[in-house]
């Protein structure tokens, strides 16, 4: 029996839905590319091939074309790819199909970002930012210093709890990507900051370190707002500064005062060297003294 695309979509997309639970926004993304790429089909063999007539080649000049139609960049042409990927295997797996043509097609390579981070200006701007008189400036101050001087990622901060603080060894415990634990150092801004803010917290039932005006667990889209707040108030221009950025900042300034990558590697919890290398990226000024010191040899 033979299947078209236009078949397995509709059954795709509620897989997606019921079995990966994916978001409204991801769905949409995957049924566009698929769709386009049945008119592409449609529209160069006059009508729409069988599923299993569709080979690696047809996907290939496809990317070709969308990347040309749309002028999509790299990261998008990976996104498509991965959409394709997924859909067929969803065929093989439901036997559909005995074999995945996208499943030899590579993603493009994609082009090294260099992170977004704060400088120090900007860092001593962005904690000013809080009313520490207040009590949510209190917490909002310690939750901005806790991002910006540990490099805990963000769903790290919102499932800490208060158990999770040791003010004695000045340590706070977090859980990782893949619930690996990891013990981070706090220097005294962080444990200053998050003593002001406990001895000021609401009694609630929650174990949680930072509360809403609830004394509920703080989400990670309040936090995320919290900072782009005090990054406007500050008159921080860059753009799209994150929680996720302050983890770039407190890796850079690692970096930038000689702490070794390996080190680097453990703070953030990364399991590959290759992900902490990124933040060798370092200013102007410290390459053009490290290759000034190779004027002794003259």
């Amino acid at each position: 029996m033979s299947f078209y695309l236009s078949d397995l979509i509709n059954k795709f997309n509620t897989f997606l839905t019921v079995e990966r639970n994916l978001s409204p926004v991801t769905r949409e993304d995957y049924n566009y590319y698929l769709k386009k790429f049945m008119e592409y089909l449609i529209h160069t063999h006059g009508r729409e091939p069988s599923l299993e007539s569709i080979n690696a080649d047809m996907i290939r000049k496809f990317m070709e074309h969308f990347q040309v139609e749309h002028d999509y960049k790299s990261a998008s042409i990976a996104r498509v790819i991965s959409t394709l990927r997924a859909f067929f295997r969803f065929c093989v797996e439901h036997e559909y199909l005995k074999v995945s043509p996208a499943a030899i097609i590579r993603n493009p390579k994609l082009p090294k970002k260099l992170p977004i981070y704060l400088i120090d200006s900007e860092v001593k701007l962005l904690l000013q930012a809080p009313d520490r008189s207040t009590d949510m400036g209190c917490r909002d101050y310690a939750i901005i210093v806790t991002l910006g001087f540990t490099g805990i990622r963000l769903q790290e901060l919102v499932h800490a709890d208060l158990s999770s603080v040791d003010f004695e060894r000045e340590t706070i415990k977090v859980f990782g990507k893949g619930a690996k634990e990891r013990l981070i150092p706090l220097n005294n801004l962080v444990i200053n900051a998050l003593r002001d803010y406990i001895d000021k917290r609401p009694v609630s039932d929650s174990q949680a370190i930072f509360l809403n005006k609830f004394g509920k667990r703080l989400s990670g889209r309040s936090i995320e707002n919290i900072v782009k707040r005090y990054v406007r108030q500050a008159g921080i221009s860059k753009i799209k500064i994150s929680p996720h950025k302050l983890r770039h900042t407190f890796a850079t300034l690692l970096h930038l005062n000689d702490v070794d990558i390996l080190e680097i590697q453990k703070l953030l919890g990364h399991s590959a060297i290759t992900s902490t290398q990124i933040y060798t990226h370092t200013n102007p000024d410290k390459l053009k003294k490290a290759v000034d010191k190779l004027e002794d040899f003259s």
